[in-house]
């Protein structure tokens, strides 16, 4: 392993034995941010050896327990490494509301670099206590369990080629999940096509899509490991990370509204919302969710959805941008702009009173790409509020991370997520 040297490397990759484990939906799972306790029980009962046991396992020291199941998996043979180094073509089949969806992804092992050079690029920002749970559990096993998934801009005939080809073979691995989305992964080891991947990305600028917290974790294992190890000569196999890179113009490239379910809210605040908001926003309100609903798709950027305990949900429009400019005069402009910047700025901060400090805490508000679902907490009084959205462009998404900047915490989710347990990367041997 100490003879990488390239950018974009491919790995012996650490995978689950069909023959051992049966269907590999009982052993996959959803990205460990999205399991709650009860989809925590749901794998933990669907099999022995479903990857949630080491990814988020529930036993009081779950990163020794983690540590003590894949060790005893692997000399059990459950999970199996692969023969030779390879890249791996990841397609997603999906289908969203009513049409049809494919998206591609090459998985490799990325050599990893700092942010501050701008090569590579994260969109949002993160939270300390998930990074701190992530490391605790990469020191236990060394093993990147679960993909980064990332973009590349521009048009690579070449790549495109590549997984053309690569798309017409049977899959290695397939799995159809909960959702009913239809996962494949094939391995490509051939010399010349990892060479050619090698070749297209080894000087492009990435952009974090989604694994935040795993990427900004894998850098401080290598530092953490490279000070042990006194900062030895070459490149090991913790100065790289797993990750699943797809085109910014792949056309199975989706992302869905992040909305936000707020669990207390100031009484005078809630009561004095609509005479406050109204001096920055036109309100339009509507006898019922649904019609909330339809109104602000139509509608697209620039419109706010916003559910008050017992009050009809209403549609909010900003006035004027340079609303913003003053509200927000300490964020670059291509954040201003954003949907997810003006509820954060005006309607927390400036009429509800929630901080930035708040909405870090954790305990204050929820995250949900199911907006019916937000507004049914508030109509059976289980949250104070719900505050809806459209989701932002993947124009958006770049020229935030191109200035330099970053959008608040969970801007933005990539639909579908990547399943964890397909593949994984050793960072041993």
């Amino acid at each position: 392993m100490s003879e990488r040297q390239e950018r974009v490397e491919p790995f012996r990759g650490l995978f689950f034995d069909p023959q051992r484990v049966g269907d590999l939906a009982s052993v996959v799972a959803p990205p460990y941010d999205l399991i709650d306790p009860q989809r925590q029980r749901q794998l933990y009962e669907r099999s022995a050896y479903n990857i949630v046991r080491i990814e988020l396992g529930r036993e009081a020291d779950r990163y020794g327990a983690a540590a003590a199941a894949l060790e005893q998996w692997i000399r059990q043979g459950i999970l199996r490494r692969g023969c030779v180094a390879a890249i791996h073509l990841y397609t997603q089949n999906f289908i969203f509301e009513g049409r049809e969806y494919s998206r591609n992804g090459l998985i490799v092992a990325l050599r990893l670099e700092e942010f501050t050079p701008g090569r590579i690029l994260p969109h949002e920002r993160t939270f300390a206590a998930a990074k701190q749970d992530r490391l605790q559990l990469l020191i236990a096993t060394q093993l990147n369990i679960s993909s980064i998934f990332g973009l590349y801009p521009g048009r690579h005939p070449e790549l495109e080629r590549l997984k053309h080809e690569a798309a017409q073979r049977e899959p290695d691995y397939a799995v159809r999940d909960d959702l009913g989305i239809v996962n494949e992964l094939r391995v490509i080891s051939a010399g010349e096509a990892i060479r050619t991947v090698q070749q297209e990305l080894a000087d492009v600028r990435l952009l974090i899509a989604d694994g935040h917290h795993r990427y900004e974790t894998a850098l401080n294992y290598r530092r953490l490991r490279r000070e042990q190890e006194h900062n030895p000569p070459g490149l090991k196999p913790y100065d790289y990370v797993m990750i699943t890179l797809t085109s910014c113009d792949d056309p199975g490239l989706l992302i869905l509204p992040t909305h936000r379910v707020v669990r207390r809210i100031d009484a005078d605040a809630a009561r004095a919302f609509d005479r406050h908001a109204a001096e920055f926003f036109s309100i339009e309100e509507f006898s019922d969710g649904d019609l909330l609903l339809s109104r602000l798709k139509q509608h697209g950027s620039g419109a706010l959805g916003v559910a008050l305990g017992n009050a009809k949900p209403r549609l909010l429009k900003l006035k004027d941008p340079a609303i913003m400019a003053s509200a927000a005069a300490q964020m670059p402009s291509e954040v201003r702009r954003l949907d997810v910047s003006v509820l954060h700025a005006l309607i927390f901060d400036r009429l509800l009173g929630i901080d930035d400090a708040a909405v870090k805490s954790g305990s204050l508000i929820e995250y949900t790409v199911d907006s019916r679902a937000a507004l049914a907490q508030v109509r059976e009084g289980k949250a104070a509020g719900a505050f809806l959205m459209n989701p932002p462009s993947i124009a958006d998404v770049e020229r935030v991370s191109d200035c330099g900047a970053t959008m608040p915490e969970k801007s933005t989710y990539f639909y579908p997520k990547l399943l964890t347990g397909l593949v994984m990367n050793p960072l041993s041997d």
